[in-house]
């Protein structure tokens, strides 16, 4: 089914006849009218995409958002509200190998393994897994395959058993399933999975395209009233299986985009993202589902992002015409669009749809029995980490070179400096470890100590008996060991250099972080500033 675009309808009212170059007066503007409050839908999708096992933010950002205890209080409230189906689109178990490294592994499956369990409690009916799921080799993956009653859909793709990758089976294996038909609120809802996962061993009987239009084929041919497709392919492709006889709507993961992106439409169906990292949560009400004609998008979001569209757009034009802008046709016919601009009201008949991004900010409710599995998670990695790596010690310093010494070793000269660094972030980066049972875990604990895995620096468990927690002088300075042996300017950073920051002060851990405002911010009297 196509979406029907009313708003192309309103422009098209909106714009001025052929041929008219009569003086039109600049439009009033427009009251605020009511908001058009929708009625409760029939059915309700619930979409994530890209959450890269992303069990919870990293608390170092300006505003954290997600969670996978925010996104199960969320997911339970609005599912309900309505009969809800819940699906996922993109790397879904695992993301990127990131701080923790490939020693990290086992505590990677340990959060993958959380995470499948939450989501198969939340009931997620169907996902299209991306090749980051199968980054720790395909018994991993057939393992959380199995722990979860939902089903992983890619249609075309067929994985070799761990016996076939050790002797090198003939046989060709089983193809994972492409599709899946679930049901609620009286709805047969159709999904099915598109994806690359062409990594190690993997093969493919059929491409992406071709497995989807014979799985849409297939679901209509068994009564589906409605087809979604989750997606993991780049952009194009998206937009190819949008045009698939039979599709309502095409998930798009594999995007690594933070930003929700409003409905699309496209071919005969419309495309929908959610973000990564499970940030947002797109909830798409539906209305009558299943009903013959076009989809209508009813969204006040499609709206609203035509309203700033249409005004950017006048005022660039504005300021391009100058003085001779309020004859321009064309600036006219924009006003003229931005005034009619309204709520969309649900059609008499027809299938309807309104979309709309719900953030999972800080404030957002936590569900407790999550969160209480997270902290329990957050122990467990912690206790094991301090026994698995009591033994690890960082590279050897090389003959000649200064050592690590830690920022105590700094206070006695400069203790302006010291005194000051105390109080910064900086200065207690452990203490927010510590405080959270985190301070062995792999992926944090680089960015809160001094010299991590560096030539007598740090480890996960050694830091010199606390010499080196913090984010401590020689981060920034250098191993000082020669200067405080014989202080000069030649033994010393004395001006960082912005790669020494980025490691940790990236999108991911420092949202805001621009090099030469922290800098600047670091600069006080007695350090770097004159007194």
């Amino acid at each position: 089914m196509r979406r029907a675009p009313w708003i192309l309808l309103l422009a098209a009212l909106a714009l001025p006849a052929c041929g008219d170059d009569d003086e039109t007066p600049e439009p009033e503007e427009t009251p605020e009218t009511p908001r058009v409050e929708l009625p409760a839908p029939d059915l309700r999708l619930l979409v994530l995409t890209d959450l890269d096992g992303t069990l919870e933010p990293c608390g170092c950002t300006s505003r954290p958002l997600g969670g996978i205890d925010r996104l199960a209080a969320r997911v339970r409230e609005l599912a309900a509200e309505a009969p809800s189906v819940f699906v996922s689109a993109g790397d879904l178990f695992l993301g990127h190998e990131g701080h923790a490294g490939p020693s990290g592994g086992e505590q990677e499956v340990w959060r993958a393994e959380t995470l499948a369990a939450v989501l198969d409690e939340l009931r997620l009916a169907g996902a299209a897994p991306g090749p980051r799921d199968l980054r720790l080799g395909v018994e991993t993956f057939e393992h959380l395959r199995d722990a979860v009653s939902f089903p992983l859909l890619a249609g075309g793709v067929a994985l070799p058993t761990p016996a076939d990758e050790d002797a090198g089976d003939q046989e060709a294996p089983p193809p994972m399933p492409a599709s899946q038909i679930v049901e609620a609120g009286g709805t047969k809802i159709g999904l099915v999975g598109a994806t690359q996962l062409l990594t190690g061993p993997v093969s493919r009987t059929a491409d992406p395209e071709g497995a989807a239009r014979t799985a849409v084929a297939a679901l209509r041919e068994a009564g589906a009233d409605l087809v979604v497709v989750l997606g993991r392919l780049d952009r194009r492709k998206m937009r190819q299986l949008a045009g698939i006889e039979g599709v309502d709507f095409v998930v798009r993961g594999g995007f690594d985009d933070e930003e929700v992106l409003a409905p699309t439409a496209a071919g005969n169906g419309t495309l929908l993202h959610a973000g990564r990292q499970g940030q947002h949560l797109l909830v798409v009400d539906l209305y009558r589902p299943g009903a013959e004609g076009e989809w209508t998008d009813v969204s006040r979001w499609t709206v609203d992002e035509r309203r700033r569209q249409l005004e950017a757009d006048i005022a660039e034009l504005e300021e391009r015409l100058g003085g001779e802008g309020e004859t321009n046709p064309r600036l006219r016919g924009l006003r003229a669009e931005l005034s009619e601009l309204r709520d969309p009201e649900l059609p008499a008949e027809g299938p309807a749809f309104a979309a709309r991004a719900v953030e999972l900010d800080p404030e957002a409710p936590r569900d407790p029995a999550v969160r209480e599995r997270l902290d329990a998670l957050d122990v467990r990695i912690n206790d094991h980490n301090r026994e698995a790596y009591a033994d690890r010690e960082p590279p050897p310093v090389a003959e000649g070179q200064p050592r690590y010494v830690g920022s105590n070793r700094c206070q006695g000269c400069h203790q302006q400096a010291y005194t000051w660094w105390r109080g910064t972030p900086h200065g207690r980066a452990y203490e927010t470890l510590t405080s959270r049972h985190k301070e062995f875990h792999l992926e944090c604990v680089g960015c809160h100590v001094t010299g991590y895995e560096l030539p007598g620096g740090s480890t996960v468990t050694h830091n010199m008996d606390g010499a080196l927690v913090d984010v401590g002088c020689e981060v920034c300075h250098g191993p000082a060991s020669q200067h405080v042996q014989g202080p000069a300017s030649h033994n010393i950073r004395r001006s960082p250099e912005e790669r020494l920051c980025v490691g940790c002060h990236n999108e991911e851990h420092s949202d805001l972080f621009d090099f030469d405002t922290y800098r600047a911010r670091l600069l006080v009297p007695g350090h770097g500033r004159p007194q």
